[in-house]
């Protein structure tokens, strides 16, 4: 790795481990496999046109905890795909995103089960007409099923529950690259499963500033950093 790489893979995994502490204290009774960033983060091979970019693929992070409060640690939420950063300079500030893709499969186990019940990918497009620049498409995810017997050493059975009927449908999004991604799952399922006391309020905050360490793709996009989309934020200006 060059030293834009070095740096930026330093800085993912610092801080998937700053991230991974603050969820452990929101609930604690939760588990995410693999625990060691440097399983999850890898590192793609440089582009020669881009020296400072950096990209690194995400390998298949499973979180496990109760559907519901005081029930069984019946739920698992299975995340990957692959995360780029433009022009990354050491001690400039935060890195920015060039780009991003993210896939999302949820799945329930029940009677040595594994049931597939959600998914979903996200994605950035910013060429073709149509297509929101920010956006989600729910779609079969079985696949990382696997990920999650092989992360937990299970026997079960795979079982598809969910069978989206549409492909194309596209819906406008904010930017859910993998640390997004874990947000939204601390926000749906941790605050409830902690209590949404003083103390699981703080380390939500915590790993809402974890973010800020990279600026999402908008950054560069007028489109969305003029009026009226700067104050707006309605899906029209998502479309660029």
């Amino acid at each position: 790795m060059n030293r834009s790489e070095v740096h930026a893979f330093k800085r993912v995994t610092t801080e998937w481990t700053n991230l991974t502490t603050s969820i452990g204290r929101m609930y604690q009774s939760g588990a995410i496999r693999p625990t060691n960033p440097n399983d999850i983060f890898q590192p793609v091979e440089g582009n020669a046109a881009a020296p400072n970019d950096a990209t690194f693929t995400i390998k298949p992070i499973v979180f496990n905890l109760p559907e519901l409060p005081g029930g069984p640690q019946n739920l698992f939420i299975a995340l990957k795909g692959w995360l780029s950063f433009s022009d990354v300079q050491p001690g400039a500030g935060p890195m920015k995103t060039k780009s991003f893709g993210t896939e999302m499969g949820y799945f329930r186990r029940r009677d040595s089960r594994l049931e597939h019940v959600y998914g979903v990918h996200f994605d950035l497009d910013e060429s073709r007409p149509g297509h929101p620049v920010f956006h989600a498409q729910v779609s079969s995810q079985l696949q990382l099923g696997e990920s999650v017997l092989a992360l937990y050493r299970l026997k079960d059975e795979i079982v598809n529950e969910f069978s989206p009927k549409l492909g194309n449908i596209r819906i406008p999004s904010a930017q859910m690259d993998v640390f997004s991604a874990v947000v939204q799952i601390c926000a749906d399922h941790h605050f409830a499963l902690g209590g949404a006391g003083a103390p699981v309020k703080a380390e939500f905050e915590k790993i809402r500033k974890t973010n800020s360490f990279f600026l999402g793709a908008a950054h560069r996009m007028p489109f969305l950093n003029s009026q009226p989309a700067s104050d707006c934020y309605r899906s029209a200006h998502w479309y660029g």
